[in-house]
């Protein structure tokens, strides 16, 4: 998997360092990268980063978490934590808000349907320009027990699962698939930042924020955000409803902000973005965001005529539109967006975004 430097392909070695133990008996891990990055702990439960006798649940350490504007993830409800390395500190940037994690910490997503476990991400920060994703591969289908989940290869997989209410297509990215999303310009970690963080989590009295200085997660304490750079949750869904004062073009400049500006950005000095001919971060006006009535670089799209990448008044005309709503088949692999690590249309983002496009006549 490559990160910031980091690991894109694998080879043969020894198995994980957490695999065996004397007499046969595991060797629980720490919660940290494994020794050999081409190698990881092959059982989630050994990880350290999960109860060993019960893997659905999080090790005591882990700090769980929840974010304002949720990646897209073809449907599933999502859960997150992360757990820091002994005697180290989340460090905030003063100037962008993102929330920068020592080395050695591992950031946890679950994935779900129907309650059941389908994949358990691990994004592990290996050292000062390295981070490595590992997808493990949940059992228990239908009315069965899920006990364990094994570590995914390195390359894509998908399997058709059983939640015992439907049966779901799910796609496990490769590991370099990881990186394409979690690139240098993003920073590694995705989530974590001051405008996603501020909010007072489910069944929660406090903000983030202030439970977790009184936890003294932080190196120093961190300055809340005003209310205009703080992301709206953009639709109803398992985070809740956006707020009854959230604009359209809050909520989908939000969405965009979650779902496509790791991706959308300008080159951040020497660090290169994938696509640095627009700007979809939601500090961005959308004057200086260079979309509105400007042609696309990459083409049409098959069956659409859409040329610009944001139409005025005009979804249909709008290419971001246009590839947000394209499905995706094995034979057209690269046209839809979100591009990478989603399979299947978000029926509620096209919306707001069809919303949004519509809602503005002119550009400014």
């Amino acid at each position: 998997m490559a990160g910031a430097g980091g690991i894109a392909n694998g080879g043969a070695g020894a198995a994980g360092t957490a695999n065996g133990g004397t007499g046969g008996a595991p060797v629980i891990g720490t919660c940290s990268p494994p020794d050999d990055l081409y190698n990881p702990i092959q059982n989630l439960s050994q990880t350290g980063c999960v109860d060993p006798t019960d893997p659905t649940k999080l090790t005591a350490r882990a700090v769980p978490y929840e974010v304002n504007s949720p990646l897209w993830s073809d449907g599933a409800d999502k859960t997150r934590a992360f757990v820091l390395p002994a005697g180290q500190k989340i460090h905030v940037d003063a100037t962008t808000g993102k929330w920068v994690f020592p080395v050695g910490s591992v950031l946890i997503k679950n994935f779900l349907f129907d309650g059941k476990f389908v994949e358990t991400r691990l994004f592990m920060h290996a050292d000062a320009s390295t981070w490595v994703g590992y997808g493990y591969k949940w059992n228990g289908q239908g009315a069965a027990k899920q006990t364990e989940a094994t570590v995914v290869g390195i390359g894509q997989d998908d399997i058709m699962f059983d939640t015992g209410k439907q049966t779901v297509h799910w796609f496990y990215p490769s590991r370099q698939n990881c990186m394409d999303c979690h690139n240098a310009v993003a920073g590694g970690s995705l989530g974590p930042s001051n405008a996603q963080m501020y909010r007072v989590a489910t069944g929660h009295t406090k903000n983030q924020f202030d439970e977790f200085q009184t936890m003294g997660l932080f190196d120093a304490p961190p300055v809340a955000p005003t209310a205009d750079q703080v992301l709206v949750t953009p639709y109803s869904g398992q985070l809740g409803s956006p707020p009854a004062s959230a604009t359209l073009d809050q909520k989908a400049r939000s969405y965009l902000q979650a779902n496509c500006a790791h991706c959308h950005q300008p080159n951040d000095g020497f660090v290169m973005s994938p696509f640095p001919n627009f700007d979809l971060r939601y500090a961005t006006s959308l004057k200086d965001a260079k979309i509105c009535d400007v042609a696309t670089s990459k083409g049409t799209v098959q069956g659409s005529t859409a040329t610009t990448i944001l139409k005025p008044g005009s979804p249909m005309d709008s290419v971001m539109w246009v590839r947000m709503n394209e499905p995706y088949t094995d034979s057209n692999t690269s046209g839809r967006m979100p591009q990478i690590g989603t399979h299947v249309v978000d029926a509620d983002g096209l919306k707001l975004i069809g919303d949004w496009i519509t809602s503005i006549k002119s550009c400014p």
